[in-house]
């Protein structure tokens, strides 16, 4: 029987089954941003969501801070970081050797990284209820230790990065292991705040 006198069914039922990693890479080729943006959306409210929990946090307006950060990572996070990175690839196309390598470590770390922290500073202020002009005042207190802290963990994080995944999955590699990161900082940012409070008599 040829291929095209089987039936259109059973031509469907014997293709590879495609596994959800599959689909997500198809996905991160065929719709970059979306695919990035939903990641860093999931990733970020997940972050929120689990601190609460963990740090037994009764605040009426958690669930309202759960869709904030996820509104955060969809709209802001993933798409500002997707056209970051495919900017400084496009600025290194066509070139290689280990200059390179150290060159995009350079220019994520020096140009990169404090965009994204300084963004991500100010969303977090404006989250938990301040102004414009609180936001500037939280990102230029807050940003020298926390840049101080990314350039002492991301180099070698984003060094295995360039040199062992393909472009696409930069982001989402970054996404993963700033989600891990931001749980635990948020978490014990919460611990600490309910340390503070003081007990009802």
């Amino acid at each position: 029987m040829s291929p095209a006198s089987v039936p259109e069914e059973a031509q469907l039922v014997s293709l590879p089954q495609l596994t959800i990693w599959d689909r997500y890479v198809l996905s991160l080729q065929q719709r970059p941003v979306f695919t990035k943006a939903s990641t860093s959306g999931v990733l970020n409210g997940l972050q929120e969501l689990i601190a609460q929990r963990v740090a037994g946090n009764k605040d009426p307006k958690g669930t309202e801070k759960v869709v904030k950060m996820a509104a955060y990572g969809f709209l802001v996070s993933g798409p500002l970081g997707h056209y970051l990175y495919a900017a400084m690839e496009k600025a290194f196309a066509g070139k290689t050797g280990p200059a390179v390598g150290i060159m995009k470590l350079l220019v994520s770390n020096l140009v990169i990284a404090p965009i994204q922290n300084a963004v991500y500073i100010a969303a977090m202020a404006l989250i938990a209820g301040t102004n414009t002009a609180g936001a500037i005042r939280a990102v230029r207190s807050r940003l020298a230790g926390v840049m101080k802290m990314t350039w002492s963990v991301f180099p070698l994080i984003q060094a295995f990065a360039f040199r062992s995944l393909p472009q696409p999955l930069w982001l989402p590699f970054f996404n993963l292991v700033a989600f891990v990161f931001g749980t635990y900082i948020n978490t014990r940012t919460k611990l600490l705040a309910n340390a503070r409070k003081p007990s009802a008599p």
